[in-house]
């Protein structure tokens, strides 16, 4: 039984998230974001044409993968540093 409370959860959480990241364009300077925490932040280096998967290059150099069933929230910088939420 708490098995299927955990699935039901689990499927609430993950419909709740957005499908794709269509808003989101190489070059963009990004947060992203899981339980309500930044985890890494970068700029844009290539993405799906889907929206459901980007490569964000870190300060350092770093480049990492994301996919939208990841759990994370992906925010971005305005020019102005204002953020909003990316799709």
């Amino acid at each position: 039984m708490t098995s299927g409370i955990l699935m039901t959860l689990q499927k609430t959480r993950l419909s709740s998230r957005p499908a794709h990241w269509d808003e989101v364009e190489i070059g963009d300077a990004v947060h992203l974001r899981r339980d309500g925490r930044v985890e890494y932040e970068g700029r844009v280096d290539n993405r799906t044409a889907d929206g459901a998967v980007v490569w964000v290059v870190a300060e350092g150099g770093r480049r990492q993968l994301f996919h939208v069933a990841d759990g994370f929230e992906l925010r971005v910088a305005d020019p102005e540093g204002a953020l909003h939420a990316g799709n």
